[in-house]
């Protein structure tokens, strides 16, 4: 698809002012030169260098870290393609293109800062651990992007250069694919033609540069080689020779000689077969007759099935073999009791023997821990949160416990027992048989929800994170999100796992890091964006929901973005429409731009009194 730079101002549209903003894909801002110098005080520090160029680190004015792809070759033309199917894509396994420069001197791309580097230097280049779970999660987040390139855009995208030097993992190591060079947009046919044939050797598709035949199968088999690195970290050009692939396809060919090449760091009994599957998987991906090799959206599904089976096998092992490692007898848990000097004091509570060994199912696992419903022995129902381990010393464990144990509002879920010990930490909750509000807006078989109990929950969340913000200039509850929003027998939501991320952060890190209460008006913001539209924010294969939702015209709100079960009448409309602009107040990429939650909860107020529901 030839574009001339003429076809890149149609998509990018010149204000003539420099506005050092960090947006979504739809609106990418134009940077003058002088700009880019003041973004990265005058280039001063490198980034990195390849064949494209220099990359330099940069600050817009709302703090945001930003990269500055400064390019060598400045060719207009090649330019304008890459940037404009850059800005095509919306994904959040997609680094984000903020914007871009046509200097005299020089053709510049700001992208968002990835601050882990790239997935080949941490595997072959560095000596950090990688669990087989985080590998999962890289190889998942690629093949989700590469999926919604493929197959959900209007126009198909085929990025040309899969490889580890072109995923970018961020703080938490989540992929971001970046690169997009040589990468193609096909608006019609599914199959492209060329003589110029460019890729990375021992990634590029053989089929391709035999034939010229660009097809979204070229991806794939690309990304089978980077599957193949993931679970051997072994790189697949070594020493000039292009053996990985050739290695493993024969091995396999021998069945258990394939795990000779599994990292030994992951590959132990319990992960064999996933690890198994994985090379079949990545075997399927390179298959030298393109029929053969799945479409990337069956790829991200298996792997999505890999993980699973690997984290309900982990878990099962962690949570019910604790007792079985232990050499102690079990201590009691710890029960919290609040007086008048908000003290936690010990008290008979459950066993641990007892709650380890009662039946559990596993609800679902968060950014903190593993949440499970567990149902003792006389019948009773409870949830508990597994926390994640991190060396936390007891006595600020403690102290933080009786924090959250201050937090006392008919709103807020109150956290009823605790354990500590070096290798676990257990928190006890009441038992909500009506669900979270995530499962209720985007489970199966859940009684639906109508827009007069929704909007009576967002008033209930606002007033509880109002009240959490009140009790202290620096107070917030940290980890707001529907999976955290319980409903009671009446549809009452409750905010639940307050302060949870002070349990989980040593003291230097959070001190370093102050959970602002903005930060929690963005995440209720993303709330209703929820009840608003039924779309999830965590859906694979779909764009950022606010990114989506700022994506679509206010005139065709009522049309794109509301849940059509929810318009039932002009006036539902117009009450949606007032939801929809405190959302999008809400979630301003500004922080100081947001609202206060008290303010939240008086626009909610006026609102729902105006329409009568109150």
């Amino acid at each position: 698809m030839d574009l001339p730079e003429n076809e890149l101002q149609r998509y990018i549209k010149d204000n003539g002012k420099p506005m050092w903003t960090a947006h979504n894909n739809h609106n990418i801002r134009y940077f003058k030169e002088e700009d880019i110098r003041i973004i990265t005080n005058n280039y001063n520090t490198f980034l990195g260098k390849g064949a494209f160029g220099e990359v330099y680190k940069g600050v817009l004015d709302d703090n945001s870290l930003v990269a500055v792809k400064k390019y060598i070759h400045n060719v207009k033309e090649d330019f304008a393609k890459e940037v404009i199917v850059h800005c095509q894509i919306n994904h959040r396994n997609v680094v984000r293109l903020i914007g871009y420069c046509i200097g005299e001197n020089a053709l510049m791309m700001v992208t968002e800062y990835i601050s882990r580097g790239n997935l080949s230097d941490i595997l072959h280049s560095s000596e950090i651990s990688i669990s087989l779970e985080t590998r999962l999660s890289i190889a998942i987040g690629c093949a989700e992007a590469l999926s919604y390139m493929h197959s959900q855009m209007y126009g198909k995208v085929i990025h040309g250069d899969i490889k580890p030097a072109n995923i970018l993992l961020d703080d938490n190591l989540t992929a971001k694919i970046s690169d997009f060079g040589i990468s193609k947009l096909l608006s019609t046919d599914n199959t492209l033609y060329t003589t110029h044939v460019l890729g990375s050797i021992g990634y590029m598709d053989p089929l391709f540069a035999r034939s010229g035949r660009l097809t979204s199968k070229s991806d794939v088999y690309s990304f089978g080689v980077v599957l193949l690195e993931l679970i051997t970290r072994r790189k697949a050009v070594d020493g000039g020779q292009i053996s990985l692939t050739e290695n493993f396809t024969q091995a396999l060919a021998k069945r258990n000689k394939i795990r000779e090449f599994y990292d030994v760091k992951v590959a132990d009994e319990n992960s064999l077969r996933i690890l198994d599957g994985i090379g079949k998987l990545a075997a399927k991906c390179l298959a030298m007759e393109i029929e053969k090799r799945p479409e990337m959206k069956d790829v991200a599904e298996q792997l999505r099935m890999f993980r699973k089976t690997q984290y309900q096998s982990q878990e099962k092992i962690f949570f019910f073999g604790w007792v079985r490692r232990s050499k102690q007898p079990p201590q009691n848990m710890v029960q919290i009791h609040k007086n008048r000097g908000n003290q936690v004091l010990k008290a008979e509570g459950i066993e641990l023997e007892k709650l380890l060994e009662a039946s559990a199912e596993v609800l679902g696992k968060g950014k903190y821990g593993t949440t499970y419903k567990t149902t003792l022995h006389d019948g009773s129902t409870l949830i508990i949160k597994r926390l994640k381990t991190l060396d936390v010393p007891e006595a600020v464990f403690k102290k933080r416990i009786v924090a959250i144990g201050t937090i006392e509002h008919e709103l807020v879920v109150p956290l009823r027992q605790y354990y500590y010990s070096k290798d676990e930490k257990l928190l006890v909750y009441d038992y909500f048989p009506n669900g979270s509000l995530a499962s209720n807006l985007h489970g199966k078989d859940v009684k639906p929800v109508g827009w007069e109990t929704r909007s009576a929950i967002a008033l209930s969340v606002a007033r509880a994170v109002a009240f959490i913000h009140s009790t202290n200039a620096a107070a917030s509850h940290g980890n707001i999100s529907s999976s955290n929003v319980l409903l009671t027998s009446n549809y009452e939501g409750l905010v639940s796992e307050h302060g949870l991320k002070t349990l989980v952060s040593i003291p230097t890190l959070l001190a370093d890091n102050n959970i602002a209460q903005k930060d929690d008006v963005y995440s209720f913001g993303v709330i209703l964006l929820e009840m608003l539209t039924s779309k999830s924010p965590i859906v694979t294969d779909e764009p950022d929901l606010v990114d989506w939702v700022l994506s679509i015209p206010h005139e065709h709100w009522a049309t794109q973005a509301f849940d059509k079960k929810l318009l039932t009448n002009k006036t539902v409309v117009e009450e949606l429409v007032q939801f929809l602009k405190l959302a999008i107040h809400c979630c301003d990429k500004n922080p100081t731009m947001r609202p206060a939650m008290a303010e939240v909860v008086q626009r909610i107020e006026g609102i729902r009194r105006f329409y009568s529901w109150e």
